[in-house]
């Protein structure tokens, strides 16, 4: 739902305007689990043998930082093609359309080794970038060429989208954010903060580990609450 944080209640469509706002686009990587099963899934996707040392990044974008805690999955088209590209950060992985735009946004240089359909990626395993746990790869149908990587951050308690294609692979959707817009306090790194300071908890934490490949500032339009002309955030609830 739509969900205002001064409110501290789910809006209506009508209760939404939309005015502009300025919001970090960040594009991170997920590592690739570094284990025999994931490295031969991955190998056997791009039909070529890779070091068992490589480091591979799968890459999404995202406007909303905030949400990477809630992050459930990395969502792909099965239909899409996709390149395992060098470079010298890594191997990356990246929609073929897109590939050429990111390395410039990245300022890397690189050469793809192999291609395949998104298809052949699912359930390839991959290390959320700042917490302990195992995240896969799933294909979705709402992936788009239109911006990003073509690798999509998937958190089911903030995204419509998101919450779908979570309910065909059975991901929780459960919110780590109350109703006042803070996170509860036993979520890692940024318990108890409000969404919007969680932003530079999560970008300064990507920065120092190595997974953050692009930052800029976007501007954009984006929703607000119609009473408060405050940005809201979509949160699911129970009802």
């Amino acid at each position: 739902v739509n969900w205002c944080i001064d409110c501290g209640s789910a809006l209506a469509e009508a209760e939404v305007e939309y005015e502009d706002k300025t919001s970090p686009a960040i594009d991170v990587g997920f590592e690739v689990k570094n284990t025999a099963s994931a490295q031969q899934l991955l190998s056997n996707a791009f039909g070529i043998t890779l070091p068992a040392d490589v480091q591979t990044y799968a890459i999404i974008w995202t406007t909303t930082p905030w949400t990477l805690p809630a992050n459930q999955a990395v969502s792909d088209h099965p239909d899409f093609d996709y390149a395992l590209v060098q470079t010298p950060r890594g191997l990356v992985i990246l929609a073929r359309e897109l590939k050429q735009a990111c390395l410039e946004r990245y300022d890397l240089s690189g050469e793809t080794l192999a291609s395949c359909k998104g298809q052949a990626l699912e359930h390839l395993p991959l290390q959320h970038p700042f917490e302990p746990r195992t995240v896969n790869i799933i294909c979705g149908q709402h992936v788009t060429l239109e911006a990003g990587t073509g690798l999509v951050h998937t958190a089911p308690a903030h995204g419509l989208d998101d919450y779908f294609v979570g309910q065909q692979y059975g991901l929780s959707n459960e919110s780590p954010v109350d109703g006042n817009g803070k996170f509860n306090a036993n979520t890692p790194l940024v318990g108890e903060l409000s969404v919007w300071k969680a932003n530079d908890i999560v970008i300064d934490t990507l920065k120092t580990s190595g997974h953050l490949f692009c930052l800029k500032k976007i501007d954009h339009s984006y929703p607000h609450c119609w009473r408060h002309k405050t940005p809201i955030i979509f949160r699911a609830t129970p009802q």
